[in-house]
């Protein structure tokens, strides 16, 4: 019996993916890749309770939209409404978790990779795979940084279980990290395509998100001020300079592309096996006096405040039926228009879920039009505030004369104007409340002014921002298992 104890002790866990055990050709290495993007879409991941995924979490923290349903009994989510958001908060124990789980993989398929004996991939193939590992493994620290602070700094795969304990790693030096994988996959990815249909990291996923990482670190809360600012336009400009993307034509392409045109890199959804619950989520809350869509009676996750909605210019092509908003559509069944009572979002709307109840209609991480904006924001920055720059300019005129085609071409540029763009042209994209936490701005539904965030309250939440709400609590989980995670 001990020998027979001894050798089942000793076998190879048949699990955990190490260079020993794997990475042996180029489809395991293919495979385990692959593999780092199903974390992506944990953001649609909730509870019990109707539209309670966890992208609509992030949507109440910046309080310009609301949910129709009412809070319903979830006190999670109504922590994110009240701005009271505790450590014993769901939510905010599942986005620490995905990108944990996230980055661990991160880790071992790089050393993976990286050990893999020469002659099993080439060296362009083996550039790209690395490249999209080190990339995902900025994204996922990006993302922990930006909303939690200081955080254990992980770059090795678990062996055992003392390296679980971590110490916390101060915000400047987790940034550092982010810059050097990004840096890093940017390097290896520059000979590989700007963009694919695939859904994968691409060349121009890397330059798109190190631009949004220059400009965050250019703001709060390192403040690294021109420099970064500098980067950060130098960056976005090289994206604007590829042409490798364009902005649709028409607002109604937003909902009918995939991965193509002003996509630049999406979370991949498909209807019958991996659906999206966004267009569902969204319909309007109570259910019309007759269907729309299916599941009509589970919409109302996410609508603007009214504030919101009309805090738009006059004649803006946004707030044109069926822009990025309706307040009215035609009956399923065919007998004629609904009326809705007050505008619902629209940009998610997927015409072939009317019938089926099914949607695979992607969710954008980042789209060309976001580029365009920090490129002129960056170098609003650079020039004290106001540009007359003829890149940044004709950056900002692409998104803003699609919403305003009279309008005429400024000749210089403000950061405010920018910033009101932004609210406005990338709402409910998961974007807006980054933006806040970069620059501590917001937009004023009664001015229609850029001001700053702490002391205001926006329409969608019970309580004015302060210095606290800028960062969520270590969920009390984590604390218990790591008792480093105290501020």
């Amino acid at each position: 019996m001990v020998t027979s104890c001894d050798a089942f002790l000793e076998e190879d866990p048949k699990t955990f993916l190490n260079p020993d055990s794997y990475f042996k050709n180029e489809g395991q290495a293919v495979a385990a890749v692959n593999g780092l993007y199903t974390y992506l879409d944990d953001i649609f991941n909730g509870d019990i309770e109707i539209g309670s995924q966890t992208f609509l979490f992030m949507e109440y923290m910046s309080g310009y939209g609301e949910r129709p349903r009412g809070k319903s009994g979830t006190q999670d989510m109504a922590q994110a409404m009240n701005l009271t958001v505790a450590d014993n908060n769901g939510y905010i124990e599942k986005m620490w978790e995905t990108a944990y789980k996230a980055i661990e993989n991160c880790n071992s398929t790089i050393e993976g990779l990286e050990s893999m004996a020469e002659g099993l991939l080439s060296e362009s193939r083996k550039n790209d795979l690395l490249g999209q590992a080190y990339f995902l493994r900025a994204y996922n620290y990006f993302n922990l940084v930006r909303l939690y602070g200081p955080v254990p700094l992980k770059l090795a795969s678990t062996s055992d279980l003392s390296q679980v304990e971590i110490e916390l790693t101060p915000i400047a030096d987790v940034y550092v990290q982010i810059e050097a994988d990004m840096t890093k996959a940017d390097d290896l990815m520059k000979d590989m395509d700007w963009t694919n249909t695939s859904g994968k990291v691409t060349k121009g996923t890397v330059k798109s998100y190190l631009a949004k990482v220059y400009l965050t670190m250019a703001g709060f809360p390192l403040q690294k001020g021109n420099e970064y600012y500098q980067k950060a336009y130098e960056t976005a400009k090289a994206v604007y300079s590829s042409k490798a993307f364009k902005l649709f034509g028409s607002y109604a392409e937003l909902r009918a592309a995939s991965n193509t045109g002003e996509y630049i890199w999406s979370v991949q959804r498909e209807a019958d096996k991996a659906g999206s619950p966004v267009h569902t989520d969204m319909l309007p809350y109570p259910a019309p006096a007759k269907d729309i869509s299916s599941n009509t009676t589970m919409g109302g996750a996410l609508a603007p405040t009214q504030l919101f909605y009309d805090s738009y210019p006059e004649g803006d092509k946004r707030t044109e039926e069926k822009g990025y908003y309706y307040t009215k559509h035609e009956a399923k069944d065919g007998s004629g228009v609904v009326e809705l009572g007050s505008p619902f979002i629209y940009k998610y709307w997927d015409e072939s879920a009317v019938s089926t109840g099914k949607s695979g209609t992607n969710w954008s991480l980042i789209r060309y039009a976001d580029v365009l904006l920090m490129l002129a924001e960056a170098k609003t920055m650079v020039d004290g505030g106001t540009t007359s720059d003829a890149t940044a300019i004709d950056a900002y005129f692409a998104v803003r004369s699609r919403a305003l085609p009279e309008e005429g071409k400024p000749t210089s540029l403000t950061t405010a104007t920018v910033l009101k763009e932004r609210f406005w042209e990338i709402c409910f994209e998961g974007q807006t409340w980054y933006d806040m936490l970069r620059t501590h701005k917001a937009l004023h539904m009664v001015t229609g002014q850029i001001v700053d965030m702490m002391g205001y309250q926006t329409p969608g939440h019970g309580n004015a921002f302060k210095e606290a709400d800028l960062l969520f609590p270590y969920p009390i989980r984590e604390k218990r298992l790591n008792p480093n995670l105290v501020r």
